[in-house]
């Protein structure tokens, strides 16, 4: 009797503890979906502490329940069951990664990679200022080359074998190269053309010729400047023979005959008519620029412009390239001549456009000072001479 009120109270506190974990789980359903695990773990607490209270608790539920018919039941634990309607998701094993984890990046490594990827920066940005420089110098480059270009050409009587010392100019002609419009001035100055004399400084003008035998070159020079208002940026001084030897050096030039005459060379005598092209070697080319029995001084100039224009297209076209290096160092030592690379660099640009070459010459009257004869130049050709070679950049006047 007592056996069954003991197992009655048990009985009676089991449905009473079932009763209120039925009642509890209701209340946490009716406040939220989903419970806090937080709260789950506390009344699982609340569970173990009660039956370990309860005396008769943890005498039944340490002896193993029987069935029906007497035998143990078995104390393993059941695993829990799966519904297949359950919202829940079975975990899945995780896959293995193809790809490489990302290894956390350290502060050394971080800056390692910084001064990995600098030199590459660093290379960039030099390469940008190098290609900044190139273009900047590019551009200073093409602007003196293309800036107008003012050069004189003296050719003294000397004639072979004979010393510069003390000789005159037999011809002067000053030639201004203008790239970018494709022209050239040129301007021929007779030989006894009455000028002030810088080295002269006692006397009020002199014959130009003068100039060069009283203090060379350089007197020359501050003569023309002086007449013309032009700045002389170049210079180079011929002889008879350094004449023939450059038009030999080029393999000769092909000039077209403006005047019918014939002229006496060092080998031979010469018959030139007009309108007809003549491929003249050095001693041809020199009889015909010094000719001036059968015309005037000035037609003279005028051929000895010719010749030399012939050179100069000469050494601009492609066949003449090659030669531009030994006929700048034979007239370097040769001749005195006074140009820097830019300047050729102008005048090869300017006559490779096929220019117009617009031929001036000082107008002048004859006149006797003193008994001896001069050309004395009249103001107003002098004046038209000076605006022409006041040109800028592209051509135009001043």
């Amino acid at each position: 009797m007592k056996d069954e009120q003991h197992l009655s109270r048990v009985e009676r506190r089991k449905r009473e503890l079932e009763q209120q974990e039925i009642e509890s789980s209701r209340v946490d359903h009716g406040q939220a979906d989903e419970p806090s695990i937080h709260a789950q773990s506390e009344q699982q607490r609340e569970r173990v502490t009660r039956q370990s209270e309860h005396p008769f608790l943890n005498e039944q539920t340490q002896e193993s329940p029987r069935t029906k018919n007497g035998t143990a039941k078995s104390s393993r634990k059941r695993l829990p069951r799966v519904s297949l309607f359950s919202k829940r998701k079975p975990s899945r094993p995780k896959s293995r990664q193809t790809t490489k984890p990302s290894t956390p990046s350290t502060p050394a490594k971080r800056e390692m990679d910084h001064a990995s990827k600098q030199p590459t920066k660093r290379k960039r940005k030099w390469k940008g200022k190098a290609v900044l420089f190139l273009l900047a110098m590019l551009l200073i480059v093409g602007y003196f080359a293309t800036a107008p270009f003012t050069f004189l050409i003296m050719g003294s009587d000397a004639r072979v074998g004979e010393s510069l010392s003390g000789s005159r100019t037999d011809s002067l002609q000053l030639m201004e190269f203008v790239p970018r419009s494709g022209t050239v001035q040129n301007v021929s100055i007779p030989r006894d053309t009455y000028t002030a004399i810088p080295c002269e400084p006692e006397r009020e003008g002199d014959k130009i010729t003068h100039a060069f035998a009283f203090g060379g070159a350089e007197c020359t020079i501050g003569a023309v400047e002086g007449l013309t208002d032009a700045s002389v940026d170049g210079q180079v001084v011929i002889t008879f023979e350094s004449f023939m030897e450059l038009i030999d050096l080029i393999g000769g030039v092909n000039v077209t005959a403006t005047h019918s005459f014939s002229e006496k060379g060092f080998n031979q005598t010469y018959e030139y008519t007009e309108g007809v092209s003549y491929a003249m070697d050095g001693d041809m080319a020199l009889a015909y620029a010094r000719h001036r029995k059968s015309d005037t001084d000035g037609a003279r100039s005028n051929r000895q412009t010719e010749v030399m224009t012939a050179v100069a297209e000469k050494l601009a076209s492609p066949s003449g390239w090659t030669k531009i290096p030994a006929t700048y160092r034979f007239m370097k030592e040769e001749m005195g001549l006074e140009m820097n690379v830019l300047q050729m660099a102008s005048v090869g640009l300017t006559m490779i456009s096929n220019p117009e070459v617009n031929k001036m010459q000082v107008e002048g009257q004859d006149a006797y000072i003193n008994n001896v004869y001069y050309y004395e130049p009249l103001e107003e050709s002098v004046q038209a001479i000076r605006d022409a070679l006041d040109l800028s950049v592209w051509g135009t006047v001043r």
